[in-house]
């Protein structure tokens, strides 16, 4: 499944943003400005007043405000991380029962978020995670005020091997402005807050644990007399596959006010690690519509008939068969590149047998 990014215009943008601070539902949550509508008209940026008028949305608390107004250069690049994690979100799940549907609405994920499940925990630690990684990309590329590449690395030794040089992505300046401004909305003192400062903090540490380590060869026909390296965030993808493995493997905890901290139901369980995910409740079936969870069924969902495993007819529909449509599709074949400079190819026509479920 090919997920399309959209861009944003600085014009599109702040409308959103008018938009977005007229909107009176208190369960309003920041991932909104992930949703993106690109059917607002905006107007330029400088007639829009200063970043105070512009970092007046309704659904940000007094802490993400400020924030906001230091640099409110910020703001794009939260939505584009918003974005990525949505889109990252469904990637992941896009074979799952559920498979993390939004609404056109203010809380963007809905009724799930309220039952602390592990798709709850997924959602906090992805949404981090990705809004981590657009800020330490966006301070190495100098589009904010308050950042830029991470210097101290350069004290770090490398025993000969390489020299530190480029632009090493500020992955604590990243951290710690993801840790303000995500954890500014959870109430600390009581047991969902908590889990969701948690998984906040497993899906920052998603992005730190997987950093790696680019170099450049310079010299003299080809050698590498000189090998200077530098440290980035890694792939996107990888990040969101490592927390789904996370999620497949999330610890189910309790509360203890009294410890102030989290232990297993199971007192077999092992207790969860700073990168595991954790959840309260169990999860429904998501097999049928339940407007208490927002959950939508699996009727008409699209399915694989051969496969064993949760994509499969037999899970996917649970037990209530499905049925199989044939449609025809022409698309380019047999393309030959002629020399110079141009591809030529044939159009093929064929079947295809798809599965939906009843």
């Amino acid at each position: 499944m090919k997920i399309f990014q959209l861009v944003i215009t600085s014009a599109s943008f702040l409308c959103l943003l008018q938009f977005a601070a007229s909107l009176r539902n208190k369960n309003g949550h920041w991932w909104y400005l992930g949703l993106s509508p690109t059917y607002l008209n905006g107007r330029d940026r400088r007639d829009d007043g200063d970043a105070a008028h512009r970092c007046n949305i309704r659904y940000f608390t007094p802490e993400q405000k400020k924030l906001c107004i230091k640099d409110d250069d910020i703001l794009q690049v939260i939505a584009r991380g918003a974005r990525k994690g949505i889109q990252e979100c469904q990637y992941q799940f896009r074979t799952r029962r559920w498979n993390c549907p939004t609404k056109n609405s203010t809380d963007v994920f809905g009724k799930v978020l309220q039952i602390k499940t592990r798709e709850t925990a997924f959602i906090y630690a992805i949404q981090a995670a990705s809004v981590m990684h657009e800020v330490a990309r966006a301070c190495a590329k100098g589009e904010l005020k308050t950042c830029g590449c991470d210097s101290n690395i350069r004290n770090q030794k490398t025993d000969g091997e390489f020299e530190w040089g480029g632009c090493s992505h500020d992955i604590n300046h990243a951290n710690l402005f993801v840790s303000q401004f995500v954890d500014s909305t959870e109430i600390k003192v009581k047991a969902p807050g908590q889990m969701n400062l948690w998984n906040n903090e497993a899906g920052r540490l998603a992005i730190s644990g997987e950093m790696k380590l680019l170099c450049k060869c310079h010299g003299v026909s080809g050698s590498c007399s000189i090998k200077v390296c530098w440290r980035t965030t890694d792939n996107f993808r990888k990040v969101g596959k490592n927390l789904k493995e996370k999620f497949d493997g999330a610890s189910h905890v309790k509360y203890s006010k009294k410890k102030q901290k989290f232990k297993p139901r199971n007192k077999f369980q092992k207790l969860p690690g700073k990168t595991d995910l954790v959840y309260i409740k169990e999860s429904p079936d998501y097999c049928t519509p339940n407007h208490k969870t927002d959950s939508l069924g699996t009727k008409g969902r699209l399915c694989n008939s051969t496969s064993q495993g949760l994509d499969g007819c037999q899970l996917m529909c649970c037990g209530r068969g499905y049925y199989t449509t044939v449609k025809q599709v022409e698309e380019d074949c047999d393309c030959k590149f002629i020399w110079c400079c141009e591809v030529k190819c044939q159009r093929c026509k064929y079947k295809i047998q798809q599965n939906f479920c009843n």
